[in-house]
């Protein structure tokens, strides 16, 4: 055989035996980058779900978040509603607390200034000397802020809203005395004065 052809087919062994070794090392490093691209598709896969739990967490915590201002805001209402309505419970009671103090001694405050105009109009009437114990009673009024209507034995014009005439037949406008006060708390009549066409006996205006 000549040396030659000896030499070729060697040269083509060897060019055979590279070409395989080299096939099944690429094909090697395709497999490892195959796997490694499917790895990484995968982790891929893992990191968009997570990002998507996240995303929906923190959609999900906006949202309870939001619900819970609502219900912050809802609560701070019913508080003020709440204060507002005590207040106005306690502005009531306390109201309902004078009106019925009121009504206990409604008849010594709507008499005794008659009885102290007639007491100081008669130097010589032994109730004279116990005008100064009724002070109490005119503190009294001004703590609770009710003021009197009309004057003892002062001449005025009859108001069917502020006086309660001694007979049914007294018309608005006309004149009147009154007998005894009558007592108002801002807009509200507590007890309307006692008027009459005449002084008592032995009055003088």
């Amino acid at each position: 055989m000549d040396l030659a052809v000896v030499g070729l087919s060697l040269g083509l062994v060897g060019l055979g035996g590279f070409y395989w070794r080299s096939r099944s090392s690429a094909q090697t490093t395709e497999a490892i980058l195959r796997s490694t691209i499917d790895d990484l598709k995968q982790t891929q896969s893992n990191l968009e779900q997570k990002l998507e739990t996240t995303i929906s967490d923190w959609q999900t915590s906006q949202r309870e978040k939001a619900a819970l201002e609502v219900q912050i805001e809802e609560f701070k209402q019913q508080c003020v509603r709440l204060r507002s309505q005590l207040e106005t419970q306690f502005s009531q009671t306390q109201q309902d607390s004078e009106i019925k103090a009121f009504e206990q001694i409604q008849s010594l405050l709507t008499q005794y200034p008659s009885v102290r105009r007639m007491a100081e109009s008669k130097a010589d009437l032994p109730a004279r000397n116990l005008i100064g114990m009724f002070t109490a009673l005119d503190n009294l009024m001004k703590f609770w802020g009710y003021q009197t209507i009309g004057q003892p034995w002062e001449q005025t014009k009859f108001d069917p809203q502020l006086h309660q005439g001694d007979v049914s037949d007294l018309v608005p406008g006309e004149s009147v005395y009154v007998r005894f006060v009558g007592y108002r708390s801002r807009d509200r009549i507590l007890v309307p004065a006692k008027v009459s066409r005449t002084l008592p006996a032995g009055a003088t205006s």
